[in-house]
This record gives structure tokens, C-alpha cells and sequence, in this order.
């Protein structure tokens, strides 16, 4: 027969287990709990204040004022289809009557190619907090697509303010994963190399994803004879 010491010394091992078992499954479920956060951060678009720079107060006090005219799309990624082969990309932005608006036109594959153009429909940034936080819808032949973010990120200014460069982002989260569009905009058909690498590094410190931003090409030329009216 085992001695009560014994049977003391077995009970306490069994207490012991048993109360060891609890921290096992903390530590697991904090685990699995850091995981699902991390996967949704991955798949999940950041908050505007995560990406923009402001910093800057060009973009701290955004001044939709200032942004009217064109701006030449000098990096960006392709929309599948949309903007597949564009060379010459520019948009021409204006104000309207409650928002603001964009008509786009590229040449696909270069000149002699006639003309792609769209026009979009825009609204405000609804929180003045961060009035660089924008939104884009285009048109379609009935109706507009569903409204998509167009952040302002960064913006470069010439001595007297005017705005010469602008970093904007666009994000749509999905069930499984997100995509990010980028765009490096400037009122010329070019960027200075040390602005487009300072850019780059400044959105990958951010977690976004540039592996698909191209040069779009911005031939000689290419809106010598306008073709179209907008």
C-alpha cells in the first residue's frame, strides 16, 4: 500500500500538470492570435495616416486647390486590361461643382495608336484631418465603377508651393489578399531618378508592395497632334 507521502507526492506532480496546462494554451492561443493579426495586417489595406507623409505640409494641409492640371504618369503599375501597354499616360485633373475630376488618356503601344480616354468622377476627402484622402470613380457607359481610394501620399512643391510632384496610392482589400496600386505623377513627362528612388524606398519602409511599379514611356512627340477631345 503507498504511504500518504506518497499518495501527496503523486497529487502534486497531477497539480502541477495540471496547472502548467493552462499556460501552454495561452502561449498557443497567443500564437495563433499574432499569426491571424499578422495575416490580416498582410491582406488589409493600412490607414492613410500608416502611409502619407505627414510630415510634409504639403500633404498635412492638402490644398485639392492646387492639384488642377496635368500630371504625367512617369511610374505606375498596369490595370490588367484598362492600362495594359500605355505609353504617353497623363491625366488632366479639374474641379467640378462638388468634387473633383480626371480625364485620362494614353496611347497603347505608343504612337501611331489612336487614343484611350476616360473620365472619372471624384469626391473630396470627407475628413479634413487628412484632406489628402481621396476618392476615384470612373465612368462607364451607365453609371460610375464603385468608388476606390486615391491617397495623396507625398507631394512636391516648387519655390512658390505650386505642386510639381505627387506619390499616390490605392488600395482594395479583398477576402485573401489586397491590391496596391502606385502612382509617381509629375507635371513634366519625367522624374529625377534620386525622387523616384527616394519615393520607392520611403513606400517599401512602409510594408507597400513596388515589385510591379514600371516606367510607363512617355514618348517624344506623343501629343503633338491631339486626336481627341476630352
Amino acid at each position: 500500500r503507498p504511504s500518504v507521502l506518497a499518495l501527496q507526492r503523486t497529487a502534486g506532480r497531477g497539480q502541477s500538470s495540471s496547472m502548467a496546462m493552462p499556460g501552454v494554451h495561452r502561449i498557443l492561443i497567443c500564437s495563433v492570435l499574432a499569426q491571424v493579426v499578422s495575416i490580416s495586417r498582410a491582406i488589409g489595406c493600412p490607414a492613410y495616416a500608416d502611409v502619407a507623409n505627414m510630415s510634409n505640409d504639403a500633404v498635412a494641409h492638402f490644398d485639392i486647390a492646387k492639384f488642377p492640371g496635368m500630371w504625367y504618369e512617369v511610374y505606375s503599375h498596369n490595370l490588367p486590361g484598362l492600362t495594359s501597354g500605355c505609353h504617353c499616360t497623363r491625366y488632366n485633373v479639374s474641379i467640378e461643382t462638388n468634387g473633383w475630376a480626371t480625364d485620362f488618356a494614353c496611347r497603347k503601344g505608343g504612337l501611331p495608336a489612336s487614343v484611350t480616354a476616360l473620365h472619372s468622377d471624384n469626391t473630396f476627402a470627407s475628413d479634413p484631418k487628412y484632406p489628402g484622402k481621396l476618392t476615384e470613380a470612373w465612368k462607364l457607359p451607365v453609371g460610375h465603377t464603385p468608388a476606390t481610394a486615391y491617397w495623396v501620399l507625398d507631394v512636391g512643391v516648387d519655390a512658390s508651393g505650386a505642386y510639381e510632384q505627387s506619390l499616390v496610392y490605392s488600395c482594395t482589400s479583398e477576402l485573401v489578399a489586397k491590391q496596391e496600386r502606385i502612382y509617381l505623377f509629375s507635371r513634366s513627362p519625367t522624374l529625377a531618378k534620386d525622387d523616384v528612388e527616394e519615393w520607392m524606398s520611403y513606400l517599401k519602409g512602409k510594408g507597400v508592395d513596388t515589385s510591379d511599379v514600371r516606367l510607363v514611356p512617355q514618348d517624344a512627340g506623343c501629343w503633338d497632334v491631339l486626336d481627341f477631345v476630352v
